[in-house]
């Protein structure tokens, strides 16, 4: 299990907080990938925003958000 699958594995469509993906994933799969330390998580979350597969934003509270990108239809 990679830390990209985990990561993808808890994001959706809509637009969730860091912390509350950090819990999503929980701490054996933390451990087991190497993102118990928040910085790490947060900058794997950063990588897939820059890779184009997961869009931040910022919600009401100033809380940074996370989503999958959506996909245009195929062809």
């Amino acid at each position: 299990m990679s830390r990209e699958s985990v990561l993808l594995g808890v994001l959706g469509p809509e637009p969730t907080s860091t912390s509350e993906l950090y819990e999503r994933v929980g701490y054996p799969a933390l451990v087991r990938v190497g993102l118990v330390g928040y910085a790490a998580f947060r900058a794997e979350l950063a990588r897939l925003s820059d890779s184009g597969r997961v869009e931040s934003g910022t919600d009401e509270d100033g809380a940074t958000t996370w989503r999958l990108r959506p996909q245009p239809p195929a062809a």
